[in-house]
């Protein structure tokens, strides 16, 4: 299967256009998330923790709430749904206008490079197994998410790997897939390692 080309800056753009068409100073999540489910699981788990580190990341609590939107969509897809579910709840939460379309400026230029560089490869490792025990070490990684807010930008890691996971997904590229699942390993150590109280080095 070919790649489709500019694939994540056409998932970018749609966030844009999403993000311009809302009236007022602020967007709904619910909103934006409609937008990516157009797409599929593979841009929103691809798109999304790539927030994390954008100028909406620096807010207090989004990493948590981002880490719940992310583990309602992957749930979804691990019980094998064509479509997002999200709770009314998180539908509803606003975000800031101008920090959403900081976020799109910026994820723009590394969605390009992205575009540029990845392809499909190794692409029995992204079947539907694959794909599966995905699901389940997102779900862990996610679960570290609200105890490392407490250790500033340590929520980077978690959300960093998650991302290479949704960018295997989007181009069936078993080798991001493979090396998901390593630096899965590694985060979560790290992980537990740097949450104060567990008297272990950080590796």
């Amino acid at each position: 299967m070919k790649k489709e080309e500019g694939a994540l800056t056409e998932i970018v753009a749609e966030l844009q256009r999403s993000a311009e068409d809302t009236k007022g100073d602020k967007v709904e999540v619910g909103h934006l998330v409609d937008a990516l489910d157009q797409r599929g699981y593979g841009p929103a788990l691809a798109i999304l923790p790539l927030v994390e580190i954008s100028p909406l990341g620096g807010i207090p609590g989004f990493p948590t709430f981002l880490a719940l939107t992310l583990a309602a969509i992957t749930v979804r897809l691990l019980m094998g749904y064509e479509h997002f579910w999200v709770p009314d709840w998180l539908r509803r939460k606003r975000l800031d206008s101008d920090r959403v379309m900081k976020s799109v400026k910026w994820l723009k230029p590394i969605s390009m490079r992205i575009d540029a560089k990845l392809q499909e490869r190794l692409s029995m490792f992204a079947g539907s197994a694959g794909r599966s025990a995905a699901c389940v070490v997102i779900l862990c990684l996610l679960v570290t998410v609200p105890p490392l807010e407490l250790v500033p930008f340590a929520t980077t890691v978690p959300m960093v790997v998650i991302a290479v996971f949704g960018l295997g997904l989007l181009y069936r590229d078993g080798l991001l897939l493979l090396l998901g699942f390593i630096g899965a390993a590694g985060a979560l150590v790290a992980g537990i390692n740097t949450l104060p109280g567990s008297g272990l080095p950080f590796f």
